[in-house]
């Protein structure tokens, strides 16, 4: 039987009952989410145009500035697992969110006073680590609430991150023309602080159904008790039994070859993304012979097409699934590549890149959601951290990789490199088993 006091609380509810024919974009829990994701980019989008201020006035090397990033995605390499299988085990999913929140912009406060070059790296570990906290605890909410509409949910929180790159640099841009730079940094910490309370405000009754955390779920509202409707325990860690169901879970998922698979292509996705978003600003100012304000106004458009595209694709891969939409996306984005790489004309040049982001952008909800859809429930947290893991260490190779292209054989060689890698993806698709979980398969057993 259902409880009365849970059904007065479905607006909060992380039952699977409840949110699945629910319209997100009534829910404050899925604005809160998606709002907190473009903060969560805000912050090391404004790091890249605060660093050359920190370097001239401490008089860093370019070395030291470079490994100030570097570190950062190490710890996030490092952490990534450990990270999601405290999301497994937490069923107050929003203290994670805040928590990333305000670890991410708690070194602001300092970053404008310190001189010691160790606490920057300090500070840098302490952001990253904070950025870490958020995608599984993000992805794993929004897959348990709303489980038909994944796409939808997922196209809209990447749609936030776009958002958050975007407009960062843009803003504290202007303000540092106006304020000195210590104090714009002071006061960036006041936004992510703002949101770290809002999201534990509109998020304050929502937990993971313990259904839900478990594993099981089920239609038939079982398990809309107090653990539902956040009248229960907050949570915390589970107990030795939650760690050791949850062990048994990470075997699986292991074993999982279509979770796997899934991961890998989201990892060439990444390899082509960050092999674009390191060659494409030099290519443009040293092969092409745009200025400064034309180059970041060029990667701006990259970012708006992925601005545009990702809620649209990813409700129109909940309808027509995801391996179709994927296969045609990977296709269409690498024959972007090549056209880019042969463009010499600027506004054509600008309007392709427009068309490249809108392609390369739009996966990513899509493979998020694929691979949501073909794991179990109780692993969504660490099958996120797969998924950001794999980017990683694949996305750090093509920089590498197309760097030294353009070097010995000219920008071109480069794009013919991604535009390859990208086209892979598609071989890496025909290995993935038919039955592997798109949203209409998933459907039919939910």
């Amino acid at each position: 039987m259902i409880n009365k006091a849970a059904v007065g609380q479905e607006r909060f509810a992380g039952t699977i009952p409840h949110s699945a024919g629910r319209n997100p974009v009534r829910d404050g829990p899925f604005w809160g989410i998606v709002f907190g994701h473009a903060m969560t980019h805000w912050y090391p989008s404004s790091i890249y145009i605060l660093l050359p201020y920190i370097v001239m006035t401490h008089q860093f090397s370019v070395v030291q500035a470079g490994f100030l990033l570097t570190i950062r995605s190490i710890v996030n390499a490092l952490l990534v697992m450990p990270i999601g299988a405290l999301t497994d085990m937490t069923r107050r999913k929003s203290l994670l969110l805040a928590l990333s929140l305000t670890m991410v912009g708690l070194p602001f406060l300092f970053l404008g006073s310190v001189e010691s070059y160790w606490l920057f790296v300090l500070l840098f570990i302490v952001m990253g680590v904070g950025n870490e906290f958020w995608h599984p605890a993000s992805y794993s909410t929004l897959s348990a609430l709303y489980p038909s509409r994944r796409g939808m949910v997922f196209g809209w929180h990447a749609m936030a991150s776009n958002l958050g790159d975007m407009l960062s640099p843009v803003v504290i841009g202007a303000l540092i023309a106006v304020y000195p730079w210590q104090d714009i940094i002071v006061w960036n910490f006041i936004p992510g602080l703002a949101f770290a309370v809002f999201i534990l405000w509109i998020l304050r009754r929502l937990t993971v159904d313990a259904a839900v955390a478990k594993g099981g779920g089920g239609g038939d509202g079982a398990g809309s008790g107090a653990g539902a409707t956040g009248h229960g325990h907050a949570g915390g860690m589970e107990t030795a039994d939650g760690l050791r169901d949850y062990l048994r879970g990470l075997k699986a998922l292991l074993s999982n070859r279509p979770v796997l698979l899934i991961a890998v292509l989201s990892g060439i996705r990444a390899m082509a993304q960050s092999g674009i978003m390191v060659l494409l600003p030099l290519y443009l100012a040293f092969e092409i012979g745009l200025d400064a304000l034309w180059v970041g106004i060029t990667v701006g458009v990259l970012q708006g097409g992925g601005l545009v595209a990702a809620p649209i694709v990813g409700m129109m891969s909940d309808k027509k699934g995801r391996r179709p939409i994927l296969m045609l996306f990977m296709a269409v984005t690498s024959a972007m590549i090549v056209i880019v790489a042969l463009i010499r004309h600027e506004w054509i040049l600008i309007g392709t890149i427009a068309v490249l982001g809108f392609f390369l952008y739009a996966m990513r909800p899509v493979l998020q959601a694929w691979a949501m859809e073909s794991t179990i429930r109780k692993m969504a947290g660490t099958t996120t951290s797969l998924l950001f893991g794999i980017q990683a260490a694949m996305g750090a190779a093509s920089p590498v990789v197309g760097s030294w292209l353009a070097q010995s054989y000219g920008y071109t060689a480069s794009f013919y490199f991604l535009a390859a890698v990208i086209l892979a993806g598609n071989l890496v698709m025909l290995l993935i088993p038919r039955n592997a979980g798109t949203r209409h398969e998933a459907a039919a057993g939910a």
